[in-house]
């Protein structure tokens, strides 16, 4: 499995005719602690409105700010693969505790596996076991992704930055 990836982006020229605004691959951002890695596809800040050029702002974090909005391919790495390093990813609050890569943020996340299988787990310790073609809308719970195979999984995100009355906001 190659974790190159593609995006391709459409917009509006300037008589408002529908374009291909970007292809291309796609930046990586490792999150070692979490055992992930996240592919950008696409993101703002804040809602975009139409017509736009569809252009991308790549001074955009992997998580979005509230009324910002991501598209991510997110790698989920086989247990152990990763480095438990500490990441200091902006708009993630990672947990304290034993349990690596546990993480809350501010945001409802649709997910969809696209590829391997993947278990969610929640604080109470709750593993939820999701394979390709399962999806889920993680509301801004404390979670972790684990993958008990060897194989790479591939899921697909699409973030909304909401308000979380149990964050405080990071410095």
């Amino acid at each position: 499995m190659t974790d190159e990836v593609r995006v391709v982006v459409t917009g509006h020229d300037g008589q408002g005719r529908s374009v291909v605004r970007d292809d291309r691959p796609v930046r990586r951002f490792p999150v070692p602690s979490a055992g992930t890695v996240f592919h950008l596809l696409w993101g703002a800040d804040s809602l975009p409105r139409f017509p736009d050029d569809g252009g991308a702002d790549d001074s955009v974090v992997p998580f979005p700010p509230v009324g910002g909005i991501r598209f991510v391919q997110m790698m989920v790495l086989p247990d152990g693969k990763a480095d438990d390093a500490t990441d200091n990813v902006e708009n993630v609050h990672l947990a304290e505790g034993e349990r690596p890569g546990m993480h809350t943020t501010a945001s409802v996340d649709c997910c969809v596996v696209i590829e391997g299988e993947v278990w969610l787990e929640l604080s109470d310790g709750v593993e939820v076991h999701l394979r390709q073609g399962d999806s889920i809308v993680q509301n801004g719970t404390m979670h972790g992704w684990r993958n008990h195979t060897d194989q790479v999984a591939r899921v697909g995100v699409f973030l909304v930055g909401t308000e979380h009355d149990g964050l405080a906001p990071r410095a």
